[in-house]
């Protein structure tokens, strides 16, 4: 099944119908609507597909190469199988500099795959309620944050983000999301799903204390995890508090955020809707009197 869903791919489509894409293009504005027919004209071209649908989810210009930009792009299909038909929906990226397409860009120096690399627009109907940590909702600036609270980046970066959204909560509002990198950190699934706890009872100082608390993140047992709490913050929580219905559909919830973004690893920062790769363009909105 896997294999088939490679095959149905915009890339897939890409490389079939082109053999290269240029470096450069002739100046042309891309329509939206230009990228929807190439991509139906595609996939149409499959006799054993019924293309149903085409839409275009997210569009993110490239830093680096200049000029491209990186279409999401969202179909649904209809995969004919003997008699019967397995309706299919798919997303994939597709990059686009004027007239040309490529379902790939390579830098050919480092050998990366941009496509890879990109992340998705965090939209205004993701920001909700019970994801601001820090700040006020009306606040000039949103920033949202995909976090694992044993990653030693997020270790860094997300404290100070704690710390300015408190300093000036009308200047910034701070959404928290979780991403749990399990296969790196497993003690940080019972993290995040204590962290959601905390947040519902109020208890702001103890999530901070998390980020400046060492863990054995090698730790698979939730109960030992739980008991590690207790030890170091004082928290009496059990493995039942931190395994309600509530707690495990936010953490199910913003892991399928993350994936719909293309976000993989933390901390993934947002400031007003746009991945700020680098971590610091918050830093630009910040008093120049503050050290």
């Amino acid at each position: 099944m896997l294999s088939t869903l490679r095959l149905l791919s915009i890339s897939a489509l890409a490389a079939l119908t082109m053999l290269a894409a240029p470096l450069q293009a002739k100046e042309y504005k891309t329509k939206d609507s230009d990228v929807v027919k190439f991509v139906k004209r595609g996939l149409g071209s499959n006799p054993g597909l019924t293309v149903y649908s085409v839409k275009i989810l997210d569009k993110v210009p490239l830093e680096e190469p200049k000029g491209w930009t990186a279409y999401a792009i969202e179909f649904h299909l209809g995969l004919k199988r003997k008699n019967k038909e397995q309706n299919i929906t798919q997303s994939d990226i597709l990059f686009v500099n004027g007239r040309y397409v490529a379902p790939d860009l390579i830098n050919i120096k480092t050998n990366e795959s941009l496509k890879h690399s990109v992340v998705l627009n965090f939209q205004d109907s993701y920001y909700d309620a019970d994801h601001l940590l820090f700040g006020h909702e009306n606040a000039v600036h949103k920033i949202a944050v995909f976090s694992d609270p044993l990653c030693p980046f997020c270790r860094q970066v997300v404290p100070k983000l704690f710390r300015i959204a408190k300093k000036y909560p009308d200047t910034f509002a701070l959404y928290y999301y979780h991403l749990p990198i399990k296969m790196l950190h497993p003690a940080s699934v019972p993290l995040a799903k204590a962290i959601i706890y905390l947040k519902k009872h109020g208890n702001k100082k103890a999530i901070e204390r998390i980020y400046k608390t060492d863990f054995n993140y090698r730790e698979t047992d939730e109960a030992k995890v739980i008991a590690a709490l207790d030890k170091k913050l004082g928290l009496k929580l059990t493995v039942k508090d931190i395994n309600t219905p509530d707690i495990l559909n936010e953490l199910h919830h913003d892991e399928e955020l993350a994936e719909k973004l293309l976000v993989h690893g933390t901390p993934a920062v947002f400031v007003d809707g746009k991945f700020d790769r680098r971590r610091t363009l918050y830093k630009k909105y910040i008093p120049k009197s503050d050290d």
